[in-house]
């Protein structure tokens, strides 16, 4: 903040005045989610996927969100049960990244479970393996034990995946798409509602370039 201020003083004032440091510096963000992740493409993918529905009738646009959902989590449930492996592909890239990273760094032992990490450039981080945080907060914000905690994991032989938070694991996978979408059956076979028909809301132009048809 000190560097904006000195670069754009009116700039470092607004940001200041109308916004909070919890929604945009990491240094400040929440660690219960378990996510670093400023954007929202997750968003972003589920509007794609739904372009051709929301051009529909009301009934019909939630009929192909249906079917769509109901594939979809049947998918997720089939590819998760042939793997092996205990961490989602993802996260184990980003741990692979992090055992890469670890030759980096130099850990000294201070008790059974603090560490004193050297960087190669000289920069110090403190590991408490049993509260589960480093200095650099990698490791709070998203679960995955970064380059510095790796290395020191590798100096007491512990197994790294044990390190992970459990978010991250087939199990947990298994639980969030076990869930399933019922099937039903056509239109005229379901039962007759008293309650008034509903109606499509009145269409508002939004500001901004129009992402119909885009992919």
């Amino acid at each position: 903040m000190e560097s904006l201020k000195q670069y754009d003083e009116e700039a470092h004032k607004w940001l200041t005045e109308n916004s909070s440091p919890y929604h945009w510096s990491r240094s400040h963000f929440r660690t219960i989610p378990k996510c670093d992740i400023l954007l929202n493409n997750l968003c972003e993918s589920f509007n794609s996927v739904i372009l051709e529905a929301r051009e529909k009738p009301i009934l019909g646009m939630l009929e192909n969100i249906r079917m769509y959902l109901m594939e979809r989590l049947r998918t997720k449930r089939e590819w998760i049960r042939k793997r092996t492996e205990n961490l989602c592909p993802k996260n184990q890239k980003k741990l692979e990244k992090a055992k890469e990273d670890a030759a980096f760094n130099i850990a000294r032992f201070s008790n059974d479970s603090k560490f004193e990490v050297t960087h190669m450039y000289g920069e110090k981080f403190v590991v408490d393996l049993e509260k589960r945080v480093c200095d650099c907060r990698r490791w709070e914000l998203t679960g995955i034990p970064c380059s510095y905690v790796v290395c020191c994991i590798s100096l007491i032989g512990e197994e790294l995946e044990s390190f992970v938070n459990q978010c991250y694991s087939k199990d947990a996978y298994v639980r969030a798409f076990e869930p399933a979408i019922e099937p039903i059956n056509r239109p005229n076979a379901w039962p007759n509602s008293k309650k008034d028909p509903i109606h499509a809301p009145k269409k508002q132009k939004l500001l901004g370039r129009s992402k119909k048809g885009a992919r």
